[in-house]
């Protein structure tokens, strides 16, 4: 199988996407407002202990950066010496999302000082080509690929599904549903043939959605109706056959009489809609902020002899204007102080203007 990484290096953060057999199948990104601040997967901390619960089996660890990690202790039970208070070694097994901290599991590590990073994570892209081994990994302005298009469609409720129709998906706290709709697909054979060939190409491109979104938890899936068991069983296969190559764990149940399929797939982190939008659903004023730069950054690289005048609202003024992340030092270094910053009090929080200055 074809596989590549594909990087994209911007002011304020940096942007990877996983490509199998020539689509994008996982989207990832970091950023520079939370390095030092998350634990992310794969970092070793000497952590202290601060709650042991045996009504869960596990206890809580204070790593000294995000929330409290949860260390789940298996069949074995409570390790022997672990107790509140305790300075143990810890790996991140899987990243906070939402409310809840990141998933621990014990590691050896040398006496010392707790709360404390001993092994921190590689750069994104080498952590994905490490996850998958034999990627290569690519920058993204030197493939066909525009990964700006492809954040911005994981943010749409509503995707096509490849030969026609179309996918609904809504995340609530409790699950995700997907909702397949014909949406006016047309081909060969009668109605059940339609309805088979529809859904087996919608389980396809939902599980590639779950991937590409990070979606975790409970999905359940709302295919167009089959009568037939055989034909709800070619569908299921379709659906488990989709999610052979996702590093998460997936169960996946049989399609109820109803035509629904029900699986949970293992969370790894955040979905990219946690990092890009804030609790409205609307893009944070950060994610506002990075466009905008993006933007002028282009404007710039495309104009070399000119300065550019970035205007952008209120609100992204004032996140820009703070500079906690070092933006305008950056921007600097790749193109020169060609730039101003103003801001616009007629523009919206997602609109951005660059001109000539």
């Amino acid at each position: 199988m074809n596989r590549q990484i594909l990087v994209e290096d911007n002011i304020g953060e940096t942007r990877a996407a996983v490509v199998e057999n020539g689509r994008i199948v996982e989207l990832h990104l970091d950023r520079w407002s939370e390095a030092g601040k998350r634990a992310v997967e794969g970092e070793v901390y000497r952590g202290r202990v601060r709650r042991v619960e045996p009504a869960l089996n596990a206890a809580f660890v204070d790593l000294g950066v995000g929330e409290e990690g949860f260390l789940p202790f298996g069949k074995a039970g409570r390790p022997k010496g672990l107790h509140e208070g305790a300075a143990i070694g810890v790996r991140v097994a899987r990243e906070a999302y939402a409310d809840k901290g990141p998933n621990l599991a014990l590691v050896e590590v040398e006496p010392g000082d707790a709360p404390e990073c001993l092994e921190q994570a590689s750069i994104l892209a080498q952590r994905l080509v490490k996850a998958y081994g034999e990627a290569d990994a690519v920058w993204a302005d030197e493939t066909d690929f525009d990964l700006e298009a492809e954040f911005d469609a994981v943010l749409d409720p509503q995707t096509p599904v490849p030969g026609g129709g179309a996918l609904y998906i809504e995340t609530t706290r409790a699950m995700t549903t997907v909702d397949v709709d014909a949406d006016g697909r047309k081909g060969q054979g009668n109605a059940a043939q339609l309805a088979v060939a529809l859904n087996v190409s919608a389980a396809k491109e939902a599980a590639r959605q779950a991937r590409l979104r990070g979606l975790g938890g409970i999905i359940a899936i709302d295919f167009v109706h089959m009568r037939g068991q055989p034909d709800r069983k070619a569908v299921e296969q379709a659906l488990r056959g989709a999610f052979k190559r996702d590093r998460a764990k997936v169960d996946i149940a049989p399609l109820s009489q109803f035509c629904v399929g029900e699986l949970a797939r293992q969370r790894r982190g955040r979905a990219i809609a946690e990092i890009l939008t804030d609790r409205t659903g609307a893009l944070s004023v950060e994610s506002c902020a990075l466009i905008a730069l993006r933007r002028l950054m282009a404007e710039a690289i495309s104009d070399r002899s000119r300065k550019q005048r970035l205007e952008v609202s209120p609100e992204v003024h004032a996140w820009l204007d703070a500079d906690r992340i070092a933006w305008r030092a950056a921007l600097t270094e790749r193109i020169g102080p060609r730039f101003d910053l103003a801001e616009n009090t007629g523009l919206a929080r997602d609109a951005a203007r660059v001109s000539r200055a």
